[in-house]
């Protein structure tokens, strides 16, 4: 049974945009969610996921399209916990932190940005990078994330 415990997406500015907890979890105050996601995200040297782009082995290639190369974590795995990310092509990041046993959870991250990108973005009245407060996209993603959690 796979344990997500937590999940964030943060806009294209790093700013946390949406974060769930599942039941069981022990809550996160705003101001660590907040702490979380800013360490995850970013461009300056005390980010980590800035810090795995500059000391990864595996450099990017060039080309005209080599801007739609996600850098940065896409797993970071430790003894208690992972966090998986999934990059998009415009910035957005969508990450999920999992408990033991850990199951790939890119369909899940997929799966959200879908859902992202049909509940949310085709919203007339959201405000691109402003955080989402979509019904709709809520019970999708909780549809999603059982059926995750059930596997």
């Amino acid at each position: 049974m796979a344990g997500v415990v937590s999940l964030f997406i943060l806009n294209r500015n790093g700013s946390l945009i949406y974060s769930l907890e599942t039941q069981g979890s022990s809550q996160l105050s705003s101001n660590d969610k907040i702490r979380l996601s800013s360490t995850f995200h970013g461009d300056d040297v005390s980010c980590i996921s800035a810090i795995a782009a500059q000391i990864s082995p595996v450099k990017r290639s060039g080309g005209p399209f080599s801007f739609l190369q996600t850098t940065g974590i896409r797993t970071l795995d430790a003894d208690t916990f992972r966090l998986q990310c999934f990059h998009t092509a415009t910035g957005v990041k969508i990450f999920c932190v999992m408990l033991p046993p850990y199951v790939d959870a890119d369909i899940l991250l997929r799966q959200v940005y879908s859902h992202y990108s049909d509940y949310v973005l085709k919203n007339p009245f959201y405000e691109l990078d402003m955080p989402i407060r979509c019904e709709p996209f809520e019970k999708e993603v909780q549809r999603s994330l059982s059926e995750f959690q059930g596997r």
